[in-house]
């Protein structure tokens, strides 16, 4: 019996969506998958930044300016993706907000939104998706340990809207089998971004308020390396799991 290594985390073929791909752990998954051969639409808000990481993947990559928060947005994503391409194999829903607010200062307007973009978010692409991906395919979804343990004061709406992300991960692998679509989530703790330094307290030097045990704050491939696994046919067989990425932080 020979067992091909190599072809474990092969994507050649695939079609792949990345939302929030213009930075941070979008963009950097965007590259793992492209590496590994597949072709990458390049989801974001911000228009410019989307060009700019498909322009640098080439290829037949492409981008698309989406605001995954609205219905008809994400609606035109998956229509652009079926015209491009005529199929769909891989989702990752990496877009959100993680902006900080106290809890007795959180308005209702502020609420809303981080829901919006961080839950009705990957509902909503992973609904359309679902439509598309005729011969199955794999999600991930990026939740977060905020889902399960609160990181620091301030992050209420976020926490709860990851809380969300995870049992809607669940939820959707359990329906979606038998169509052959594995879904699972990633649950990344503090990782250098653009986004994490500003919520966290992360610095350019990559030392955070607290490190983990491993003694680092994660970096983006860090979690893009994870991703890759669970959209690979190396994980072929799992679905409905969430993988926490945290460096030991929730072992504290």
């Amino acid at each position: 019996m020979t067992i091909d290594i190599n072809g474990l985390l092969d994507l050649t073929g695939k079609v792949a969506i990345v939302t929030g791909a213009a930075s941070g752990m979008g963009r950097e998954t965007a590259r793992y998958f492209a590496a590994a051969g597949a072709s990458v639409v390049c989801a974001d808000w911000n228009g410019p930044g989307a060009e700019a990481i498909a322009a640098e993947l080439g290829g037949t990559s492409i981008p698309v300016k989406v605001d995954v928060s609205d219905e008809a947005s994400v609606i035109a994503m998956m229509d652009r993706v079926k015209t491009a391409f005529g199929r769909l194999d891989i989702l990752v829903n990496n877009a959100a907000l993680q902006n900080r607010a106290l809890l007795t200062e959180t308005s209702v307007e502020y609420w809303d939104r981080i829901q919006a973009v961080n839950l009705r978010g990957p509902f909503l692409c992973l609904r359309e998706a679902a439509k598309l991906m005729q011969a199955g395919g794999a999600v991930v979804n990026i939740s977060s340990t905020g889902a399960i343990h609160p990181m620091m004061p301030g992050l209420a709406a976020y926490g709860a809207s990851k809380g969300g992300v995870s049992q809607l991960t669940r939820n959707a692998a359990l329906e979606l089998a038998p169509a052959g679509i594995r879904v699972n989530a990633v649950l990344p703790g503090g990782v250098m971004t653009e986004g994490g330094a500003a919520a966290t307290g992360t610095v350019p030097s990559g030392r955070a308020v607290t490190l983990p045990p491993l003694g680092r704050i994660g970096m983006p491939g860090d979690i893009a390396a994870v991703v890759l696994f669970l959209v690979s046919p190396a994980a072929g067989y799992i679905t409905g799991q969430s993988f926490v990425a945290d460096g030991g932080w929730l072992l504290g």
